[in-house]
């Protein structure tokens, strides 16, 4: 496996407590795009094993939460600076794409049946 590329510093990276912290951090460390192209894969192969333990589990939850819309606290504006995305209009379908790569057979959550 060769090390991960890691974008510029944001204001999550410096301060852990700040909602969805640890989303945005691993989101930046492995889909923005001064990276993707080293680091998504292994986002994935994670997300699909199980891979990374309680840092993975409470990105999942986090992840969650932001794909039903629960953004209490998140900064706006703050999905996009740390992904970059350029696909998507909204930050609702990116969340929503995002969810079907990683969890692959997991009903995206707040999407009914």
């Amino acid at each position: 496996m060769r090390g991960l590329l890691v974008v510029p510093k944001s204001y999550w990276l410096t301060d852990p407590s700040v909602p969805f912290a640890t989303f945005l951090t691993i989101i930046q460390t492995y889909y923005h795009p001064e990276v993707r192209n080293d680091n998504f894969d292994e986002l994935v192969e994670m997300a699909r094993t199980g891979r990374g333990g309680e840092k993975l589990a409470t990105f999942k939850a986090e992840l969650e939460r932001l794909v039903r819309g629960d953004r209490e606290g998140l900064r706006a504006g703050a999905i996009s600076d740390a992904t970059a995305y350029d696909d998507w209009s909204t930050d609702d379908e990116f969340l929503a794409w995002l969810w079907g790569v990683l969890y692959p057979g997991e009903r995206v959550p707040g999407r009914g049946l």
